[in-house]
Formats: structure tokens, C-alpha cells, sequence
């Protein structure tokens, strides 16, 4: 990455993160609320049965009422877990209201369970991502610990493929990211009051 990117993509993070911070918890309750019901709404949704989502952090978009819903509509809900170092790579762990948790490096909850119980990325038919920012080339920025890219860098060449889809508020959109060859390219971004697609 070159310097003027890697500037560029902290400066967004910062900014972003900042901003995030300042919503209100009424404003950030009413639009988790919002956006649960753009996702739920979706065909896609509506058609699949193994969905992996994410536990809120640092200011994100809550997905407390999304994941909630997966297991109200009697799908197979997923949280993504760390592998250790090295590489940068996530487990997808089945999740349950009773499932225990431990914090991760990041202070991050995990699902507590054996790792023999994780589903492949492939296996899945919708990923949940959370992100910093986003813009309408699909490309995601992330918090630079490059665990989503990696783990999902095969997904174009197996024969099949979940739909990956980024979390955020609205505010989060940018009119453009610096991308590099190993980002990861979402298939769409779900906002409190948008759904957006894009052509890979």
C-alpha cells in the first residue's frame, strides 16, 4: 500500500470512528431498528437459512435486534471468531442466546465453543460484515487488521459463494476508498435507510 493511501485510510477511520461515537443512543437504537428491517425485508434473506452476523463494537451499528431476528425466524445464526496468530483468518461459530462467550485480543465477545463446530465461509449464505466505510464500487474499509479479506480471498473460486453484505450507517458512505488488490469487494451495504447493490 502506498503512503498516500495508508494516510488516506487512516484519516477515514478516525474521522468515521469519531462520528460514530457522537450518535445518540436513541439515534443509534432507531436506526438498528431500520436497518434490521431493510435486511429482514430482503429476498435474500428471506430465502436463507444460514446467516453469519457480528457482536456491535466501537461504535457500530447494533446487531443485537439482527441477530435475534435469525433465530426468531428459525434460521442458523454464525459469529466470527480469531484464529490465533498467525494468520489473520476467522472461525464462523454457531451462535445460540445461550452460547458463552469469552472476549477476544480486541475485547472483542466470541462464541466460547470447540472449533471443530465452525461452518466454512463457503457453507454460509449470507455474511454480515461490519465495516468504517464504504463506497458505491463495493469497495469496504475495515478496522486494517485485514481478517475479512483474508478469509474470504478464496470465496471467488470455489463454486459456491455467500452474499456478503456490509452494516453501517448511512454516514459511514464515502464517494470513494482507496482499494488494493487483496481488498475483499462486498457484494452490498445495508444502511438504517438505504440498500445498496453493486456489480462486481
Amino acid at each position: 500500500m502506498n503512503q498516500s493511501a495508508k494516510v488516506i485510510k487512516r484519516n477515514i477511520r478516525q474521522s468515521i470512528r469519531q462520528q460514530r461515537q457522537s450518535i445518540s443512543i436513541k439515534e443509534s437504537a432507531q436506526a438498528a431498528e431500520s436497518l434490521c428491517k431493510n435486511l429482514v425485508n430482503l429476498d435474500a434473506y428471506q430465502s436463507s437459512p444460514t446467516i453469519a452476523s457480528y457482536l456491535t463494537f466501537d461504535g457500530e451499528i447494533g446487531t443485537q435486534l439482527i441477530n435475534q431476528q435469525i433465530q426468531k425466524d428459525k434460521k442458523v445464526c454464525f459469529l466470527p471468531k480469531l484464529k490465533p496468530w498467525p494468520p489473520n483468518r476467522l472461525w464462523f461459530m454457531p451462535y445460540t442466546p445461550n452460547a458463552p462467550l469469552n472476549k477476544n485480543r480486541y475485547g472483542i465477545p466470541e462464541v466460547d465453543l470447540p472449533v471443530d463446530q465452525a461452518i466454512r465461509p463457503s457453507q454460509l449464505d449470507i455474511i454480515l460484515m461490519p465495516l468504517v466505510a464504504f463506497d458505491e464500487l463495493g469497495n469496504r474499509l475495515g478496522m486494517g487488521g485485514g481478517f475479512y479479506d483474508a478469509t474470504l480471498a478464496h470465496l471467488p473460486t470455489m463454486g459456491r459463494k455467500p452474499l456478503c453484505l456490509g452494516l453501517a450507517y448511512e454516514q459511514q458512505k464515502q464517494d470513494i476508498l482507496p482499494a488494493e488488490p487483496w481488498d475483499f469487494q462486498i457484494d452490498g451495504v445495508i444502511t438504517e435507510k438505504n440498500v445498496y447493490w453493486f456489480s462486481q
